[in-house]
């Protein structure tokens, strides 16, 4: 009787912050993180204040824990997007498809106001952003497993270590989305990410 009550209390406290996810980031679409008040968001999802403050310690508790959660969201697309290229595919191939596919997602599914947003965060500082640029995020750890891959093989040269290679990959398409923000919409992501990284897989290409 006492796992059904605690079971029960689980799956009420799972639905609360549920409402709470669903109905800030129902704000979010609309405004700046900055704009949207814990009020706002107790209000939408129809619950206490007092009840918010027992799931996050703060809104900025929730933008993290948000955003976290929705680039874990978006990695496990990412390496669904991976595992289904087919045998044979090479590394280099692999990190076009990975940079066609976040091209993709950030034109298609993100949109370049949601990233004007994350980047204002960033830079402010007022949010934790971990799960964004930390390099322990999944996506990191694709491009590191794909580029070790390469080296491995021979495709690629080892003249720099993987740590190195893996960092300035993930900067490369970092400093691709920004250049999109700040020229949108006069900058084709798509297409100058894939000329970029072309370019980058010239320079680390093991000569046959």
């Amino acid at each position: 009787m006492k796992k059904k009550i605690i079971s029960r209390r689980q799956e009420q406290a799972a639905e609360t912050k549920r409402k709470l996810y669903e109905s800030a980031g129902g704000l979010f679409e609309q405004y700046d993180f900055d704009s949207v008040s814990v009020d706002s968001i107790v209000e939408a999802a129809g619950v206490s204040k007092g009840t918010f403050y027992v799931h996050f310690e703060s809104k900025d508790a929730l933008i993290a824990s948000f955003l976290s959660d929705y680039v874990s969201s978006v990695d496990a697309d990412y390496k669904a997007h991976l595992d289904s290229l087919p045998a044979g595919t090479t590394a280099s191939e692999m990190l076009l498809s990975l940079i066609e596919k976040i091209s993709d997602v950030l034109t298609g599914t993100i949109g370049c106001s949601k990233m004007k947003i994350v980047y204002k965060v960033q830079l402010t500082g007022s949010v934790s952003m971990e799960a964004v640029k930390g390099y322990n995020r999944e996506l990191y750890k694709m491009f590191a497993h794909v580029l070790g891959w390469g080296m491995k093989q021979g495709e690629f040269n080892t003249e720099f270590s993987l740590d190195t290679l893996t960092k300035h990959f993930v900067m490369a398409i970092r400093g691709l989305s920004y250049e999109w923000c700040i020229r949108y919409p006069d900058f084709d992501l798509k297409e100058q990410a894939l000329t970029h990284f072309r370019i980058l897989l010239d320079g680390i290409r093991e000569a046959r």
